[in-house]
């Protein structure tokens, strides 16, 4: 499961809500958790615009006046709810995963300014913790930090963060390790920032999906970075470019591909241009080995042909300094180039062996 979250300051904004149904598209969401909605009243109406056109199931939690409010969508056909629990500063879902039948409760937190307020909630939360068994994940604003590097340009509370740190040693939770920006929180002129969002799972959870990752993303347009929890083993597709490595045993090969990407240049889109880079290299790459390659075989039959006529020399006569020293380095740069030919020939084998393989599978599927 891929678990989004974000602080929007309010929903009403469409670009805000473009924004995230773009996010839930790109990164495969199939739980989104957003704090903030600073909404009252029925506005079912406009849910399914965060999600797009196929199934969803959401729960509410309505704002109080223009302060707060929580929204949690999800995929019915991936999780399956029996159970909510609908707090001020909390909304909590129960279900059970429909492929394997694991119950997981996803807790959408938004924690108050006030730091006693954040204390009692906090108490609230290791209740409903150790209420229910099965996996939890918290995720959402926690208004607080756990450690004085977790803050930038702004004041670190050792108190607020030891409660804060107490509740989540009580509520025997973890935390992965989170990549993309190290804040994720900005203040509007942007020169004070912290780390206020984070996923918090139960150990079992951590257990089931050792390898998940957590990422905090670009605040586009909001002040809080929306920040992604995957459990997905993401498949990258093929590979961009295939090379050898007896490419990079050819002397000069390293410093021709530094070369190569200095000079680059493309304008568009990071993504493509990196798998053009990529492209670009190779192509150059390969046709600077082939003409080195060339040379090569030219240099190694030459030595060759002169080691012959010196080994005849050898059988008339004692050879002298400069005859010994230059059939020993005719000697070691064939011993050379026919280490780079067995080693290119390896990889060759191979790679047509892994090409021949995957054209029989497709053929015996097909």
């Amino acid at each position: 499961m891929n678990f989004l979250s974000v602080n929007l300051r309010g929903v009403r904004d469409s670009r805000k809500v473009e924004w995230i149904r773009g996010l839930k598209t790109t990164h495969g969401a199939h739980f989104v958790a957003i704090q903030e909605t600073k909404m009252a009243g029925n506005f079912n109406f406009s849910i399914n615009r965060f999600w797009g056109r196929t199934l969803l199931d959401y729960e509410t939690v309505e704002a109080i006046g223009r302060s707060g409010g929580l929204l949690t969508i999800w995929d019915p056909t991936v999780f399956e709810k029996f159970g909510v629990i609908k707090n001020r500063n909390f909304l909590a879902v129960a279900g059970k995963l429909r492929m394997t039948g694991d119950v997981v409760l996803v807790v959408n937190i938004y924690a108050q300014n006030d730091p006693i307020e954040r204390r009692a909630l906090w108490g609230e939360l290791v209740q409903l913790r150790r209420s229910q068994p099965g996996m939890w994940v918290f995720l959402g604003d926690f208004n607080d930090v756990r450690r004085p590097e977790e803050r930038f340009n702004s004041e670190f509370n050792s108190m607020n963060a030891h409660f804060f740190n107490q509740f989540i040693e009580d509520a025997d939770l973890v935390e992965y390790q989170m990549g993309g920006k190290k804040y994720t929180y900005r203040s509007d002129n942007g020169t004070n920032m912290s780390k206020l969002d984070r996923f918090l799972v139960s150990r079992d959870f951590m257990g089931k999906w050792p390898l998940a990752s957590v990422t905090a993303l670009s605040n586009l347009v909001s002040d809080h970075c929306p920040i992604l929890l995957s459990t997905v083993e993401i498949d990258y597709g093929k590979i961009p470019i295939r090379l050898f490595n007896s490419w990079f045993e050819i002397p000069g090969a390293v410093e021709y591909v530094e070369n190569l990407m200095a000079v680059f240049r493309f304008q568009g889109p990071a993504d493509l241009a990196l798998d053009v880079k990529l492209k670009w290299v190779k192509k150059r790459l390969k046709e600077w080995v082939y003409s080195r390659k060339s040379e090569m075989n030219s240099e190694y039959n030459a030595k060759v042909k002169r080691l012959e006529e010196i080994e005849v020399v050898a059988e008339q006569r004692l050879l002298n300094q400069v005859e010994l020293e230059e059939r020993a380095e005719c000697k070691d740069l064939i011993s050379e180039m026919d280490r780079l030919k067995s080693m290119d020939m390896r990889q060759k084998s191979r790679y047509d062996g892994l090409r021949t393989g995957t054209r029989t599978r497709s053929t015996s599927t097909g």
